[in-house]
């Protein structure tokens, strides 16, 4: 039963090391996501800015009125791969937490077998000791 215990102890360090992998994947698409978000709110804002600007011609004016749904619909799907990315994150991080709790599971299976071992072979020396001692007292007299 050990080595059942230390095989299926491997198989979940195994499983977490994957589950944090995917976390830093997920993690790194994530930041990624926001920077693009980001910009693009930012190009909105600068955008914005210039046309709105009191040397602003009535070009200026049009290119900005004609852009805005463009810039408006890469902002929406930018914070959507967003909103994703995030959930994927917190997906991911609930996966190592359960991998984590699997494995330290197998790990307290581990602890609680060796402790019965522990016991059993004190058992078992204080049986000789015992036997040993008994011997020395029907043989003395």
């Amino acid at each position: 039963m050990a080595r059942t215990l230390d095989v299926m102890a491997r198989m979940r360090r195994l499983v977490v090391e994957e589950a944090r992998q995917r976390l830093a994947f997920c993690l790194q698409a994530e930041t990624a996501a926001a920077a693009v978000a980001h910009a693009a709110a930012d190009r909105i804002a600068h955008e914005q800015a210039v046309a709105s600007h009191i040397a602003a011609d009535d070009q200026v004016v049009e290119a900005y009125i004609s852009w805005l749904p463009r810039g408006t619909a890469a902002l929406e799907q930018a914070r959507e791969v967003l909103e994703r990315s995030r959930a994927a994150a917190e997906q991911a991080r609930a996966q190592l937490n359960a991998a984590r709790s699997g494995a330290e599971a197998v790990d307290r299976r581990i602890q609680a077998a060796q402790a019965v071992e522990r016991v059993a072979a004190l058992a078992r020396e204080q049986a000789e000791l015992d036997e040993a001692a008994l011997g020395r007292h029907t043989g003395a007299g």
